[in-house]
């Protein structure tokens, strides 16, 4: 198979066995490998799934209720102490520190999910309009309540100043998307991106893989960069170590299967939480991170660059014509 950078396969090899996350997923998946081009440090799943599957996947099921990563709850309130997260606040310190978002017009957000950066931003500069594509069934009111414009990408009217794609790259089938970023970017606009960090250390002992197709490295970005004519203005490495980032993998994954098999209480505390006012859920919350033990967990979404991170972040501009 070729690479989705360089489009050579000579120096493409087999790396490992992909692995599902939730192994019920296979039914969209297929069986998968994961192949590397040592040319591009690039890895990639093989064969890609088929695009209706992944839709239907997207749409309809990576978000619902209990389900890893994004956990969402049947309370609804629940998605606005998101934008507030420190994650989140970490994103808008890093961009604003890098951007003029004084002199952006126009934000376009990719794989947006419920929007919460583009949302904080306009909070902040309210003259931005904000874009999106995202095709969540459970995402597109809360979208729509914040002012996105949600639209397919090749119907975006607008030039644009600034791209979000934040862990959105990773779950495409080709790298073909940066092309129609440099179509809808104004000269000079920028991407403000995140994806996992995924050099050996990364699949040395991690728990899965599913559901990402395409494995970054820094070098891959550079090479995107040469191919689709961007200056790459940071490249960073960001967020938890590889042993922290697997163990919460861990702990995810098997919350999951425990919810699963009924031998968890976290079903029953989603049905409690339907009768609970939010004040009560959010007091809780902050009794909660003021354990010492959460205050540490902190420390990773606040470094960057400590050789071991499990991100992959930057400023990305188009260059001139």
């Amino acid at each position: 198979m070729d690479c989705p950078i360089c489009k050579n396969s000579k120096n493409v090899n087999l790396r490992c066995d992909y692995k599902y996350e939730i192994k019920e997923d296979i039914k969209y998946f297929g069986k998968l490998d994961v192949l590397k081009c040592q040319n591009c440090d690039f890895s990639f799943a093989s064969p890609m799934p088929e695009i209706k599957n992944l839709d239907y996947f997207y749409e309809n099921v990576y978000r619902q209720v209990n389900r890893p990563p994004y956990w969402v709850t049947v309370n609804d309130e629940e998605s606005e102490k998101r934008v507030l997260e420190d994650k989140n606040l970490n994103y808008l310190l890093y961009l604003s520190t890098l951007i003029d978002l004084k002199k952006v017009k126009n934000i376009y957000d990719f794989g947006a999910g419920f929007g919460d950066l583009g949302y904080a931003i306009k909070k902040k500069f309210p003259q931005i309009n904000l874009f999106c594509t995202e095709y969540d069934k459970q995402c597109s009111e809360i979208l729509k309540k914040r002012g996105y414009n949600n639209e397919k990408i090749e119907n975006i009217g607008e030039k644009i100043d600034l791209i979000i794609t934040l862990h959105s790259l990773e779950h495409l089938t080709d790298v073909e998307v940066f092309q129609k970023f440099n179509e809808i970017l104004k000269p000079e606009g920028k991407i403000f991106f995140e994806v996992p960090n995924c050099p050996q250390e990364y699949f040395s002992g991690r728990p899965y893989d599913g559901p990402h197709l395409l494995f970054y490295t820094k070098k891959s970005i550079e090479m995107i960069c040469d191919k689709f004519k961007y200056e790459p203005e940071r490249i960073d490495i960001s967020s938890y170590s590889f042993d922290e980032d697997h163990k919460y993998q861990r702990e995810s994954q098997e919350r999951y299967y425990r919810i699963k098999s009924g031998k968890s209480l976290d079903s029953f505390k989603q049905i409690i939480k339907k009768f609970i006012p939010y004040k009560i859920i959010k007091f809780i919350h902050l009794i909660k991170s003021s354990n010492k033990n959460d205050e540490m967990h902190k420390l990773g979404l606040f470094t960057s660059n400590s050789n071991d991170n499990c991100y992959l972040r930057g400023i990305l501009r188009k260059k001139s014509s």
